[in-house]
């Protein structure tokens, strides 16, 4: 009989590292927002917040797709990774890049540029070898999910490489937005392998996926020309129109705002199975709005003009909005084979939810009163102008807020097991 393999051990590391990194990063990020709103901060606290995005991207977005990797593609195949040891070495490799890059930006003094993209490139290229290798099995069902996944390795070499040729980040829109689509493309991957039999055991609409694939790619390659040719008009709106069209076509290619006679389902199901069900279909759809906004908004920052508002919304809409609610949705679904716990729906709430949506609507509230020129210097604005600042800057304290409520009720809702693989 063939032994189950285990592939939660190499995964684990990369997971910790990067729900680590996303703690610290969304602190930084809280302090940076207060900033922009206009509240003074200690003057030692300046330098730390160019570390939001290194923290943000180069680690938690990163590393979590780089352990959600390790450990997804093999289980689609029920194979092994061809070298743990490797796989442990591009852990090793880009915190190592990590270090450097923190390092370089609290001392201008040091150079650490080629150290830098030697490490991250290094031990980004083992991870795409190790992957593209796996995914070179062909799976007994819906190849078309290893097309996504694989557009997500070559997007994210990409936009490293052009990060690291640059020497640094680019403040551009349609820059941030491609870095986002590296993870969103993962999650496509991996929601159209899983999400269609979580929600009534049916199978993916294909010719749409294939739609939705064939959109994401113009779109990536139109943002990739954008940024060569200096961000022109046109291929700004392809890469948007593109983006959203592949967005709502792949939603209804896997069912997330229904489609199908859930009826029966709802009627079988009960106590810890209907939990379940509505906690995913919760998320699903909430999550796809909020990318379907976020691209919306990116669209008006192309078309009306480059007004800061659509600028900070759209990113932060789809960062946290999609790929923040995606993940909590997959991670309890992902625990027990990494912990060896069961994670209890019927224990969950909605408090995490609730938090980033308020959130999400005071960031909103805030870009939009607290970017507009005061009106008049008398002492009752400028007082209001002060109330207000504290009060909207309080919305990146709540996604912060939202992180630790969600890792308690996760915590509170599982119990010991002996192995469940």
């Amino acid at each position: 009989m063939t032994k189950t393999i285990n592939y939660s051990t190499a995964s684990r590391p990369f997971i910790i590292a990067s729900i680590i990194l996303l703690f610290i990063g969304s602190f930084i990020g809280s302090i940076w927002l207060m900033s922009i709103f206009g509240i003074n901060i200690p003057s030692w606290l300046h330098g730390t917040l160019q570390l939001h995005k290194m923290l943000q991207v180069d680690g938690f977005l990163t590393l979590l797709i780089m352990g959600i990797g390790y450990m997804i593609i093999p289980r689609f195949r029920n194979v092994q990774l061809v070298s743990v040891k490797l796989v442990y070495v591009s852990f090793i490799l880009i915190l190592v890049s990590l270090s450097l890059q923190v390092i370089q930006s609290v001392r201008s003094d040091k150079d650490l540029s080629t150290e830098i993209m030697i490490s991250r490139l290094v031990g980004i290229l083992i991870f795409l070898i190790l992957l593209f290798w796996t995914l070179r099995i062909r799976p007994k069902l819906l190849r078309l999910s290893d097309y996504f996944i694989a557009l997500c390795l070559i997007t994210l070499i990409t936009v490293n490489l052009i990060d690291l040729l640059r020497n640094g980040y680019s403040n551009s829109l349609t820059q941030v937005l491609l870095w986002l689509l590296f993870p969103t493309l993962m999650i496509f991957g991996i929601e159209y392998k899983t999400l269609p039999s979580f929600l009534g055991y049916i199978r993916p609409r294909k010719t749409l996926a294939l739609i939705s694939f064939i959109l994401i790619s113009i779109c990536i390659i139109s943002g990739l020309a954008s940024l060569i040719f200096l961000n022109t008009l046109l291929l700004s709106m392809v890469f948007s129109f593109t983006f959203f069209a592949s967005v709502l076509i792949f939603a209804i290619a896997i069912y997330a705002f229904g489609g199908f006679d859930n009826s029966e389902i709802l009627l079988l199901i009960s106590g810890e199975k209907k939990a379940r069900y509505n906690f995913i279909v919760v998320h699903i759809r909430l999550s796809f709005m909020l990318l379907l906004l976020g691209i919306t908004i990116a669209l008006l920052f192309f078309l009306v003009g480059p007004y800061y508002i659509f600028y900070d919304l759209a990113i932060h809409i789809i960062a946290i909005g999609f790929i923040g609610l995606t993940i909590a949705l997959y991670l309890p679904l992902m625990l027990p084979p990494i912990i060896g716990k069961i994670v209890h729906f019927t224990n969950l709430n909605k408090i995490p939810l609730i938090l980033i949506v308020i959130s999400l609507c005071m960031r909103a509230a805030g870009d939009l009163f607290l970017g507009q020129p005061l009106s008049s210097s008398s002492e009752y604005v400028l007082n209001l102008h002060r109330i207000l600042s504290y009060f909207f800057g309080l919305s990146g304290w709540l996604v912060v807020a939202a992180m630790f409520t969600f890792v308690i009720m996760i915590q509170r809702s599982m119990r010991n097991e002996s192995n469940i693989l």
